[in-house]
């Protein structure tokens, strides 16, 4: 009895927010008047919280525990902060145009947009609504085209999943959150990422290298959390439309309202519809270039105070999505015998948060996050049918304190994750294999902050977790470190270890999409386990008035275990196999320059040497380039224009192995460089945002990415060679339309 009203407690508490609100209006001071400052940036310094400014200047920002300063950006002015010590108020900003002699190192145009948080431990990446504006951004995969750290492919030729990359490593190592709350995992893992419509993300915040153990163990390469527009501050209504020659159309709706001024109480509703109801076949081999089909997205969300002290959320999500894809004539239904993709997924999931400020001391706070959801899938490849289902509950507390001083600060608490998983793959109705799973994972964690000064501050952290279905307890110790040399100067150092749980067949789902045999080499018993680590110099470089924004980073991860995907043994199979020695080294450099006012240049240069651990040894894993070169150049002019145009350069890419094959089946052992370009213009009129462009607009094209297309149920039929676009040239247009 005890537990269940404990339980309830929670779920009717809502969110996690440890802290009170300040707001207020920025405004500009210009030729002796006074404007408001729309989209200007808010943000707590040290901090990766923050959010911009609305059309009428106003900005509403949660008070965090330990962050005092308050920093607006906007492009063309002066920097201004605020140090402030209330928990709850009215604090306004009056910006003042730039000097023309640089003083410090505050970037105003760039900081919109793209930012790292400096004086973070960790490395941590910003990208705001800026940013997201400069492509289509239709879901969370297409919210990376202007970022160099994170890498997008699709998986096969066939299903359309699209994936992303961090450090070399597919982004299933990467901890996806949304709002704090782990969210493309599990069976999620593979489509979880379409399931974040791009039009409500108010900001992405991206750390590369292990996170912090308060938010679990999960996190590998890195952690990308997202945040979706808040109730208390979104619009009062965002519609946005779209459109392309790919076939995709969609729309997108933000509600906002609140309920009474006396509860302090807001809500917002966000609905997606997306389609593509055709199939095309641009390169003639039968099969459609891309998946037809529709989703459904929904989500409702609720922020509410009870007095001063207590601030909570709640939140609603539903989501279906259908995909078809394979032959042309399967998909249209003429004639018999062809082969066909199908994907049918529904999520359904609950969420909250609830804090407590205690009301006498400085920065004691406690708070629970929670979330509750259950996915199904039912998939067919050919003849091969693939039906999955999991259940997942997750509650992390958080107790926030300082000892002494706030210079010696800690955070520790409780965890449990639950998962009810089972995997079942059939030919023609014959059993292949069956997998179910039930892992209970409670887990405790400790981690100690020292903040001496402005330029230096070290995270340690610590966590237990036992695994009920490995029945063992795993340690993941974690450390951060950063010491600003200079003031343009910042050296940051990071390790440790992290673990996750593989779900063997729906994260190698893509091999079904051939004619090869799956084979499971070992019996599944342990996890994947990791260790990473990483080093990162940023450089701020004054040249005259200007800044160079100069970051490179270099991390190294290895595995104790890791499932690997071995295609090139036989070319008539697929081996997925547990073994220890895979690792990764990922080097990037990218430097970012506005050489004059709304002219911004990045420039980003990646090398990957990712190997797996094969059954025959060593070797580089596929599709994934050794080099990677990228250059974003963006423009404003008449301040209601922008232009944005990206090119990337991809190099060679390895291929499985196919020597054993036919000679009329064998395949390059690599593929070729090529080049992407991708343009965008956006046209903002009143409350309207107009844009158009063009992704791969040199129109390049992998012109074979099937082998053996025509005998789709004979052997050596594979569309795991995929290494390019494969649609070419897509134009499309869209617009935005916000009421504050």
């Amino acid at each position: 009895m005890k537990f269940r009203t404990l339980l309830f407690t929670l779920i009717l508490g809502g969110g996690l927010n440890l802290c009170a609100q300040i707001e207020g209006h920025v405004y500009l001071f210009e030729n002796g008047q006074k404007t408001p400052a729309p989209l200007a940036e808010v943000y707590w310094e040290g901090s990766d919280i923050g959010t911009t400014t609305s059309n009428d200047g106003y900005y509403i920002i949660n008070k965090i525990a330990g962050y005092n300063k308050l920093v607006v950006n906007f492009a063309g002015f002066q920097s201004q902060s605020k140090v402030i010590i209330s928990r709850k108020g009215t604090t306004d900003f009056i910006l003042i145009p730039s000097a023309t002699e640089l003083d410090g190192v505050t970037v105003t145009g760039e900081a919109e947009a793209t930012r790292i948080a400096l004086e973070a431990a960790g490395l941590h990446y910003e990208i705001g609504t800026k940013e997201l504006r400069k492509a289509a951004c239709c879901n969370l995969s297409e919210s990376f085209e202007t970022n160099a750290s994170i890498d997008v492919s699709f998986s096969d030729g066939i299903t359309g999943t699209k994936q992303i990359e961090m450090l070399g490593l597919a982004g299933k190592y990467a901890l996806i959150q949304r709002e704090n709350i782990p969210f493309a995992r599990g069976l999620n893992a593979r489509n979880g990422l379409s399931f974040v419509p791009g039009p409500f993300i108010e900001s992405i915040q991206v750390t590369k290298g292990l996170s912090s153990v308060m938010n679990g163990y999960e996190s590998i390469t890195g952690q990308i959390n997202v945040e979706y527009y808040k109730p208390e501050n979104a619009p009062r209504l965002l519609l946005n439309a779209f459109g392309n020659t790919g076939g995709r159309n969609e729309l997108n709706a933000l509600i906002r309202s609140g309920w009474d001024d006396e509860s302090h109480a807001h809500h917002t509703t966000m609905l997606h519809f997306s389609s593509i109801p055709f199939a095309q076949d641009r390169n003639n081999d039968g099969f459609a270039d891309l998946t037809t089909g529709r989703q459904l997205n929904a989500l409702h969300r609720a922020h509410y105070h009870i007095g001063d002290d207590w601030e909570g959320q709640f939140g609603l999500l539903f989501v279906d999505d259908i995909r078809e894809g394979g032959q042309v004539d399967f998909i249209n239904e003429n004639g018999t015998n062809n082969w066909g993709f199908t994907n049918r997924e529904r999520r359904y999931e609950v969420f909250g948060k609830n804090g407590y400020i205690f009301p006498e001391e400085e920065l004691r706070s406690i708070g629970i996050i929670y979330g509750a959801n259950y996915q199904e899938r039912g998939s067919s490849f050919g003849l091969r049918d693939l039906n999955s289902q999991q259940a997942n509950f997750y509650l992390n507390t958080i107790f926030h304190d300082f000892i002494g001083n706030l210079t010696h600060q800690f955070k520790t608490g409780l965890s449990l994750n639950a998962d009810q998983i089972s995997e079942d793959l059939s030919t023609l109705g014959i059993e292949d294999y069956r997998h179910e799973r039930q892992e209970i994972v409670p887990g405790a964690y400790f981690e100690y902050t020292y903040l001496p000064d402005d330029d230096f501050s070290l995270v340690a952290g610590v966590r237990a977790d036992y695994n009920s279905f490995f029945q063992k307890t795993y340690i993941s110790p974690r450390l951060q470190f950063r010491y600003q040399v200079h003031r343009n100067t910042t050296l940051r150092l990071s390790g440790g270890r992290g673990q996750r749980s593989p779900n063997r067949l729906a994260e190698n789902a893509s091999a079904l999409a051939s004619s090869r045999n799956l084979v499971f080499v070992d019996d599944y018993n342990f996890p994947e386990i990791a260790w990473n680590t990483g080093f990162s110099w940023s450089q701020n470089l004054v040249i005259g008035e200007q800044l160079i924004r100069w970051n490179t980073d270099l991390f190294y991860t290895w595995f104790e275990s890791k499932v690997v995907l071995d295609l090139d043994y036989d070319p008539r199979s697929a081996f997925i196999v547990n073994r220890s020695g895979s690792n990764s080294l990922s080097i990037l450099s990218q430097l970012d320059y506005s050489p004059i006012e709304n002219l911004d240049f990045r420039l980003a240069y990646k090398y990957l040497n990712s190997q797996e651990n094969f059954l025959e040894g060593l070797a580089i894993n596929y599709q994934v380039p050794l080099h990677r070169a990228f250059l974003n150049v963006a423009y404003e002019w008449r301040e209601d224009w922008k232009i944005d145009a990206t090119l990337n350069w991809f190099g060679e890419k390895r291929l499985p192995k196919t020597e054993e094959s036919p000679a009329e089946f064998q395949q390059l052992d690599w593929s070729p460089d090529f080049s992407t370009l991708n343009l965008q213009i956006n046209r903002t009129w009143k409350d309207f945002e107009f844009f158009v462009g063009a992704d791969n607009v040199l129109d390049y094209r992998q012109e074979n990415p099937i082998v053996n297309p025509n005998q789709a149920f004979g052997d050596y039929f594979d569309s795991n060679f995929i290494w390019g676009p494969i649609f070419g040239r897509n134009i499309y247009l869209g617009l935005y339309y916000r009421l504050p």
